[in-house]
């Protein structure tokens, strides 16, 4: 599996210079970063059990502070994202706090969890002198890169690419890594059974606000730079259908590895554009494709690969 990912992450290196389309390229670039959101999501839905509806509040979040930021008070692109994912984090703590003291699971869980981004949501809707409503704010400026050789700015489509490609590797590393470490075991014993991780002296509350903490922090920063690419911020950036999206990418690719999402999110992001669905249908489709998973693949494309090769 290794050297497959390896392989993918080569091929990824070197698309840019066969695709000449920017539709095609834009394509990708949002499938990264649906790539990137969809990785976070399962280091808290996969590898702690937990079904969080707060995700793309996380996102949105982070978007707005970022946007409003340097857009109204001239900021650094580069020095808002920490403050960005501050308020992420602490957000993301007074939410867990709250749902793992009263040991929410499951659904109960993803209800109070979805009730805590709608709020946020509609403050974004509502305060119009900061987030300008349901209109949204237009994102002008670029962020740029300093180097030896001058300052980069990210304005063309391959430059985008790339940076959100580096954003995808970057998540992936990071759960990667937490899920090494002695985090990553107690979040195992955690998500099959909290009693029986309580028993071994874990500490499940503590472990638990630590994924979602991390995992919407990771959120946040593919938020910070979603919407500088996408040229506007507004409301539906932390909306409940975006979290439902998340779920079916992570479920659709496998909610047991971290690779599963990725492949997930690149075909939901892909399909409507290759079969020029609308915004309705392809809801309708993803619906389709949630059921057909849960019936057929219950444990996502990745799990059928594993299954087959184990089987061999």
């Amino acid at each position: 599996m290794r050297f497959a990912i390896l392989g993918g992450l080569l091929v990824a290196l070197v698309a840019p210079w066969f695709i000449t389309s920017d539709s095609v390229l834009a394509i990708a670039i949002y499938g990264f970063m649906s790539a990137a959101l969809a990785v976070s999501f399962n280091l808290i839905f996969g590898f702690t059990g937990q079904l969080s509806m707060f995700h793309a509040a996380s996102f949105g979040v982070s978007a707005y502070v970022v946007t409003i930021l340097v857009t109204s008070y001239g900021w650094n692109f580069w020095l808002a994202i920490p403050c960005a994912l501050l308020l992420v984090v602490v957000l993301a703590l007074f939410v867990g706090t709250i749902c793992f003291r009263f040991k929410l699971k499951e659904f109960y869980f993803a209800v109070v969890t979805m009730a805590f981004s709608e709020v946020l949501r509609l403050i974004t809707l509502n305060w119009n002198s900061v987030t300008n409503g349901s209109l949204g704010i237009t994102v002008v400026d670029k962020p740029s890169l300093w180097t030896p050789w001058g300052s980069l700015t990210f304005s063309s489509g391959i430059s985008w690419y790339y940076v959100t490609l580096v954003l995808l590797v970057v998540v992936y590393i990071v759960c990667q890594r937490v899920l090494a470490s002695w985090i990553g075991q107690c979040l195992a014993a955690i998500r099959l059974n909290d009693l029986l991780g309580e028993t071994l002296g874990i500490d499940v509350f503590k472990y638990k606000l630590i994924s979602f903490a991390i995992g919407s922090a990771l959120a946040g920063l593919v938020g910070a730079f979603y919407g500088f690419y996408a040229g506007f911020v507004e409301p539906h950036y932390l909306s409940i259908p975006l979290g439902l999206d998340i779920v079916a990418m992570v479920l659709l690719g496998g909610v047991n590895s971290l690779i599963g999402p990725v492949i997930g999110a690149l075909m939901l992001t892909a399909l409507p554009h290759v079969i020029e669905l609308s915004a309705e249908f392809r809801i309708a489709l993803y619906g389709a494709i949630l059921i057909f998973v849960i019936l057929v693949m219950p444990k996502g494309i990745m799990g059928l690969i594993t299954s087959r090769k184990n089987a061999a």
